[in-house]
């Protein structure tokens, strides 16, 4: 690959193939003189010089299609450089000729275009000889002889470029110069790499193969153990439908969380699980911690052993399903409630506390909802919702916590039904025998 040298080696490889061009063809004993072959920009040149001259102008660059994503990243995921990706470029260059006497430029623009017809490509050895330096080279700098344009891995490749009228007026105008007769070439492929260390890998010592067939599992649907009905708690079993369930490996994720060593039973169809964890020291089952209540999602996982020792990678994944995870949730009224009269009706605005499982994160949405209970034949009954404020007060570092205190206000005096609502999940209500909603009940 070539260094950053790599651009200016070109224009210097081709400026020399036009030099060597125009000294075979002795265009010297046609124009009276040498002719000067320069690569500098149009609005430099001093159209008051009593000589001929051909100027190679680099008017556009543009990235190779072909080669573009041929490079690795340059980095991996920790930040580190593993590899030097090339950048590749097409160059286009702008062959203006400039005479003092009639047919001069026309001739250097000839002979110019004829040298190029017939050199389709620079060789590498051509490359080399036009950028060893030289007494008859004094613009050329020594350091282009490393650039390293001679040993890149494809030749570079000329290419004339037919322009329009319209598409040379657009680049005469951009340089803002008089038009001069001209021709324009596409050079092709300049690569050119960095030259800084990277990271490199170890060889690989031994191989192993392994073939492990299109089966991954599949869930359909994921309700409560006890019915569809039923919603889903933080104590409660879940039943999770679908295919392919059963393997040597399985990981359970819900909302990320390894929940494998909840699970209660395993077929190839049909698992249950649930929230509670085994502690790692002897005692009773712990809810998963991380769990929150609202939208969650369930996922089987079925890892694959490989390596040796053989060590679990990620392997197929099924599909995700969503449930909701209601919260549980006590209710206390706290004392010192404050009782406003008006017009014989008793308002009161107070402080429930609420314990509830699981612990409620500080970015999620709380409402403390209630419902009276057993209003009077004559009237509708009485509905509140009261909703905690930013950050649920819970104070930092603290990220969670199972105890709210939440207030509430101008509540008319009597019994209600209390439900906590943590995002799209809420506490259950209690059911008499007769099918009525019965608890838990709050009396502010």
């Amino acid at each position: 690959m070539s260094s950053a040298l790599g651009l200016a080696a070109t224009a210097a490889a081709l400026q020399q193939l036009l030099v060597n061009g125009f000294a075979a063809l002795k265009l010297d004993d046609v124009l009276g003189g040498t002719p000067t072959v320069s690569c500098i920009a149009p609005d430099r040149i001093d159209l008051d010089a009593n000589s001929c001259q051909l100027n190679l102008f680099l008017y556009n660059q543009t990235r190779n299609p072909g080669w573009a994503n041929q490079g690795l990243p340059s980095r991996d995921s920790r930040g580190e450089r593993i590899a030097n990706p090339p950048l590749a470029l097409d160059l286009h260059f702008l062959l203006s000729a400039y005479g003092v006497a009639d047919f001069q430029a026309e001739i250097l623009l000839g002979a110019a275009m004829q040298i190029l017809h017939e050199t389709p490509g620079l060789g590498r050895e051509g490359i080399r000889a036009a950028l060893k330096p030289g007494a008859n080279k004094p613009n050329l700098p020594k350091e282009l002889e490393l650039a390293g344009l001679a040993d890149q891995v494809e030749q570079l490749r000329i290419t004339p470029l037919n322009h329009n009228t319209d598409e040379l007026s657009r680049i005469w105008s951009a340089i803002q110069v008089p038009a001069r007769p001209s021709a324009a070439y596409l050079i092709s492929v300049l690569l050119q790499e960095s030259s800084r260390s990277a990271r490199t890998p170890l060889p690989v010592r031994s191989r192993n193969l392994y073939a492990l067939p299109l089966r991954a599992p599949r869930l359909d649907r994921v309700e409560a153990l006890d019915g569809a009905a039923v919603p889903i708690l933080p104590s409660s079993l879940l039943s999770l439908s679908g295919a392919n369930l059963k393997a040597p490996q399985v990981l359970l994720r819900v909302n990320g969380l390894d929940l494998t060593g909840a699970l209660q039973q395993l077929d190839n169809d049909r698992l249950e699980f649930g929230f509670l964890l085994p502690p790692p020291v002897p005692g009773p089952p712990v809810l998963a911690p991380g769990l929150r209540a609202g939208v969650c999602t369930v996922q089987v996982v079925h890892p694959q052993l490989m390596g040796s020792p053989a060590v679990a990678h990620r392997g197929v994944e099924s599909n995700l399903q969503a449930f909701v995870l209601n919260p549980e949730a006590n209710f206390t009224v706290e004392p010192g409630g404050i009782s406003t009269p008006v017009n014989g009706v008793i308002y009161r605005s107070g402080v429930i506390t609420v314990n509830c499982t699981p612990a409620v994160d500080a970015r999620q949405r709380v409402r403390l909802l209630l419902n009276e209970l057993a209003p009077p034949n004559d009237r509708p009954p009485h509905a509140y919702s009261f909703a905690l404020s930013d950050g649920n007060g819970i104070v930092p570092p603290a990220e969670s916590s199972t105890t709210l205190s939440i207030a509430y206000r101008q509540v008319v005096q009597g019994n209600y039904l209390a439900r906590l609502q943590v995002d799209a999940g809420s506490s259950p209500l209690q059911v008499d025998g007769e099918g009525r909603f019965s608890g838990p009940q709050v009396a502010p």
